[in-house]
């Protein structure tokens, strides 16, 4: 779904609060610095929003904002954020009691999270590509399930240029497809930014310093190899990784997932992707969901509701009639 939004036929003493409320919607709570002059105040986000993710373009004239404590309790999704910068931002992040600055030049990437606050200060407007991405498609894949603090990833270094090529690349291809296949696109794109994560100094120190945080790498590595199977339990898993089931069970607890809701989301992820996107075309849901390790449509209907709030033949219906609409436009343009 492409959005599309402007301050510029908002009343000019509105536009500021309408601004933060739609960041918030869109992205996070934000508290605006101060307006020299409100009444002049411009701002405009564009881009696209497939499921949870998105990949959008944030124009404003806020030089300085901040995410307070106050601003992170209102806030109930959790998700992570690739901010790259068009001018230099100076970026300050308070992780528990040691403050992190980060000084960024036209290019750089600054990736952080929800639960983070900030101070923010660009010189001239704000302007940036920005990211969004839900906590639980990333946290799995980045060590230790979540970033110890927000950094800085150079425009000019290679994972830098590899991530920038690819979110042009999305900002351009994105919009021309049907919003399940958008949403695979911008998921495809978490790997390239959890090897940032992982990579960085704070990542690679915790991946070093961390044997839990490496044995729980190994069970992950272990569950995506045998997803498929439906005998895979904690018992077999831990037979075959050489390690008790207690073990097992207490490398899940510090993330609060335990193996069978791991287990559970990603099979679920495997077959919306499937009943979504092309893989899916000619195959029936109850296929689908047997070939992901499910072994009762009865668990598998509850899940997925539950997880994705409609039922799987409701996004099988969207998807097709998203693929039509494709389809009919490419025809009347041809």
């Amino acid at each position: 779904m492409q959005v599309s939004f402007s301050t510029e036929h908002i009343a000019p003493r509105d536009r500021v609060r309408c601004w933060c409320d739609y960041f918030a919607k869109q992205a996070h709570s934000i508290t605006p610095g101060k307006v020299p002059d409100p009444g002049a105040f411009r701002a405009e986000a564009s881009g696209s929003i497939a499921g949870e993710f998105a990949l959008l373009d944030i124009k404003s004239e806020l030089e300085r904002v901040q995410r307070t404590a106050a601003d992170v309790a209102k806030d109930k999704s959790e998700a992570f954020f690739v901010r790259r910068f068009r001018v230099p931002v100076i970026w300050r992040a308070a992780p528990r009691s040691t403050p992190v600055d980060l000084i960024h030049e036209a290019g750089d990437f600054c990736i952080s999270s929800t639960e983070w606050q900030f101070d923010a200060e660009s010189k001239g407007p704000a302007s940036y590509d920005m990211l969004i991405i839900p906590r639980a498609a990333l946290s799995p894949i980045i060590t230790g399930g979540r970033l110890e603090c927000p950094f800085r990833l150079p425009g000019a270094s290679p994972l830098g240029l590899l991530l920038g090529a690819a979110i042009d690349a999305a900002k351009v291809q994105a919009p021309l497809l049907p919003e399940a296949l958008s949403e695979a696109v911008l998921r495809n794109l978490c790997g390239l930014v959890a090897l940032t994560c992982n990579a960085s100094d704070e990542g690679a120190n915790r991946g070093r310093d961390s044997p839990h945080s490496a044995r729980l790498a190994a069970v992950k590595r272990y569950i995506d190899l045998h997803l498929a199977d439906p005998t895979l339990t904690p018992a077999s898993a831990a037979v075959a990784l050489g390690m008790s089931t207690r073990q097992l069970y207490r490398l899940f607890e510090p993330n609060k997932v335990s193996f069978a809701r791991y287990v559970s989301r990603q099979r679920l992820l495997r077959c919306r992707e499937a009943i979504a996107g092309a893989t899916g075309t000619g195959r029936s849901v109850v296929d689908i969901a047997f070939g992901w390790g499910f072994n009762s449509m009865a668990t598998f209907y509850r899940a997925f509701v539950s997880e994705f709030g409609s039922p799987p033949t409701m996004l099988r219906a969207v998807s097709q009639e998203q693929a039509s609409g494709l389809r009919t436009t490419g025809q009347e343009t041809s």
